[in-house]
């Protein structure tokens, strides 16, 4: 199925705000930001899977690979999948192989895998 224009400016803007956050995470640490702590760590104690991952990303933007890490194994890992995605978004409508790539990392499946491996991730950071 081709992407409609709306759908090409929705991904667009989000890129956009992607990008704009990118460059606030390069400038300025996550600390110095005034954004509110994670609230499943307030209310529990334990990190969620997503937590350090902005500051991870501050990491990443500095190329500090080894803090990436020791803040969310996850983080890499899924921003190569969501790139992945993206690509095989803006080629889909021109290639018949990116549509069925598409359809094999989006579909059920995948999303029943990835679910699987974020809670398995969300339990396992607590417990070590």
């Amino acid at each position: 199925m081709p992407a409609t224009n709306g759908h090409n400016k929705a991904l667009l803007a989000l890129l956009g705000c992607m990008l704009v956050g990118g460059v606030v995470l390069y400038l300025y640490t996550p600390e110095s930001l005034q954004i509110p702590r994670c609230p499943f760590l307030q209310l529990t104690g334990w990190q969620c899977p997503g937590c350090g991952s902005m500051r991870g990303i501050h990491a990443l933007l500095h190329g500090d690979l080894g803090r990436v890490l020791q803040l969310n194994v996850l983080l890499i890992p899924g921003l190569i999948y969501f790139v992945l995605l993206v690509l095989l978004e803006l080629t889909r409508p021109h290639s018949l192989r990116a549509e069925r790539l598409y359809r094999s990392f989006s579909g059920r499946t995948a999303s029943w895998i990835i679910f699987a491996i974020i809670v398995a991730w969300g339990i396992g950071r607590n417990l070590i």
